[in-house]
Formats: C-alpha cells, sequence, structure tokens
C-alpha cells in the first residue's frame, strides 16, 4: 500500500471518531509499527492537517487544510475509477499535458492530475485558462474508453453535468451547460473542459478530460475577464471548501463513466439537455471562417448539435474548433 493510501486510510479513521484514536488501534489497522504512525502523523500535519495528540489517550483530527494533496483527496472519496490514483502538483504547466505523460508512462484508466496552479493553463481554441494559486480547480482526468471516435464528446458531456450538478447541489447557484463544453451562472462562464484524445476512428486509445472550475477566485477585479467569467465566491460571496467540491465532481464523473461504458449514453444526454442553456434559443455558430445560425434544438447521439435553420432545415454542427454564442434578440 502506498503512503499516500496508508495517510488516507489514517485520515479516514480520525474523521469518522469524534474522540482520541490511539495509535496503538492505528498501528494495528494499518499494520504499522508505532514508529510509523507517529511519522505519518507528522506528515499529514505538514501538509496542513490539524491533528491533536494527548499522551494516553492518541490522536483526533480537528480540520483538513483546503489543498488538492492525493490523500485528502482519497479520504473517503468512493470512486471505481476515476481518481483511483491520483497525481499532485503544486505548479504544472498544464494538467492534461502530465496527463498525457502519465499515459506514455502506463498510469491506469481514470488516473486524476490535480494542481494549485497553473502556468500554460490553455482551453479551447488555444485560449489561456488562467488562475491564481490554490483558489479553483484544475484537474485532468485520463481515461481508456474503448469507443469509436465519434463518441469521444460524451467524455465532455458527462464531465460538464458533473460540475453543473455539483454546483448547484452544493451551494444553490444557478448554473447551466452552454454546448459543446462550458459551465455558466447567468451570462458569465464558470467552468471550461477541454478534452483531447488519440486513436483510430473505431478505436479510442486514450482521452484526457481537463476542467477549470472557478470557485474561490474572483475574476471581477480582472478588466479582462469581469464581464464574461464568475466565479462561487462573486456568486455567492462565501469562500467554498475546493476539496470536498472536487471530491463530489469526481464522484458524479464516475458514475456518469461507469453508465457511459454501459451503454447508458441516452440517460446522460437527457440530464444534460435539461440544464442545457441554448435549446430553443438562437445561434451563432463560427467554425473556420464559416457562419452557421439557427435555433438550437437538440444533440444527437454522438453530442453533435442540431440547430434550425431560417429556410427550416436541420443542420448537425459537430463538436470541434468552432465558436458559439447566443444571439440577443
Amino acid at each position: 500500500m502506498s503512503n499516500d493510501a496508508i495517510d488516507a486510510n489514517i485520515l479516514n479513521l480520525l474523521s469518522t471518531c469524534p474522540a482520541y484514536v490511539s495509535g496503538q488501534q492505528i498501528a494495528r489497522l494499518q499494520n504499522l509499527s508505532r514508529t510509523a504512525v507517529w511519522k505519518r502523523i507528522n506528515r499529514l500535519r505538514e501538509a496542513g492537517c490539524d491533528i491533536d495528540s494527548c499522551r494516553n489517550r492518541g490522536y483526533r483530527l480537528v480540520s483538513l487544510p483546503d489543498r488538492l494533496f492525493p490523500c485528502l483527496v482519497s479520504n473517503g472519496l468512493r470512486t471505481t475509477v476515476v481518481g483511483r490514483q491520483i497525481e499532485y502538483f503544486s505548479e504544472t504547466d498544464s494538467t492534461n499535458s502530465q496527463a498525457k505523460l502519465l499515459f506514455s508512462r502506463g498510469a491506469p484508466d481514470g488516473t486524476t492530475v490535480v494542481t494549485e496552479h497553473q502556468t500554460r493553463g490553455q482551453g479551447r481554441l488555444k485560449r489561456v485558462w488562467s488562475s491564481p494559486v490554490a483558489k479553483d480547480l484544475l484537474f485532468s482526468i485520463l481515461f481508456y474508453p474503448r469507443i469509436p471516435a465519434a463518441k469521444v464528446f460524451y467524455l465532455t458531456l458527462l464531465t460538464s453535468l458533473a460540475v453543473c450538478e455539483t454546483l448547484i447541489e452544493t451551494t444553490g447557484v444557478s448554473a447551466g451547460i452552454k454546448w459543446p463544453n462550458d459551465v455558466y451562472i447567468g451570462s458569465r462562464k464558470i467552468c471550461g473542459i477541454l478534452t483531447e484524445f488519440s486513436g483510430h476512428q473505431d478505436s479510442v486509445a486514450w482521452a484526457v478530460v481537463g476542467a477549470g472550475v472557478n470557485i474561490n477566485s474572483d475574476p471581477s477585479v480582472d478588466p479582462d475577464l469581469r464581464d464574461i467569467a464568475t466565479s462561487l465566491l462573486r456568486e455567492t460571496g462565501s469562500v467554498h471548501p475546493r476539496l470536498s467540491l472536487l471530491q463530489e465532481i469526481l464522484s458524479r464523473i464516475d458514475r456518469a463513466y461507469q453508465r457511459f461504458l454501459a451503454g447508458e449514453e441516452r440517460h446522460i444526454r437527457r440530464d444534460w439537455l435539461s440544464h442545457s442553456i441554448i435549446l430553443g434559443k438562437p445561434v451563432l455558430i463560427v467554425a473556420d471562417a464559416v457562419i452557421d445560425e439557427g435555433i438550437a434544438e437538440d444533440i444527437d447521439d454522438d453530442g453533435a448539435l442540431l440547430i434550425r435553420t431560417d429556410e427550416g432545415n436541420t443542420k448537425r454542427i459537430v463538436y470541434g474548433d468552432l465558436s458559439l454564442r447566443i444571439k440577443l434578440t
């Protein structure tokens, strides 16, 4: 068992017991020596965990830090695939880049990369995704879905759905999803998703889904972002615990991923459509200097957007390097 797994087990034990837990009991349950337990406790303290100790009584967890260390994320995380291996970086160029590197090293399905800060965070269309240190959620998940390339977009759908529903159900904000990959509150973006993959038309070798979710940053202080971006802090006026939000998002992605692999795409599509902010609205789509306009009516079985043109025809818009905006009427 890895040190992170041992630390997560110790934290889980302490967090489920309001009283002190003796070092002897921890040692017995984790098959460790008393000295090893003391070292693990000190390591957790160095990571920011407030753990009280009392002679002849043991250890008691007082509080956890708002950091995304693997042992903290794993503590209480109940997933089958997503997040079973977590790679943490205090700073990195981008979590998607690290996830692709981990693929080359044989990392398993569902490996999750988290960071406190990205120096070269990137959204779709090569746009920069900026975030201050230790304020937001920045993570990527490596998948081996064994699906045709046409179905990869479902990974974007289920991720945006997981983020949207987590924000709604844990904070009460009115979040919605804008095809193809963004989560909005009102007219401002709170989450962007970037999906990359490699493989052939009939078989995907790997896919990486990266997400940036604005939690405790405040885009309103940036003149370039104040009109187009928002965060939970900006919307609610309160600081939110990133750790529990990440755990909930990963759990929802994991459940949706299992449903996807089981062939339940229609359920994911139905739930996604229920949170769409563009259905029934006039939209303008620009891709490779080609402009399409129409009323957004649906998405098909592969996640392509279906719009009704002014001539009354249905046009299929495939996810890719495009820009979509809702037309003001």
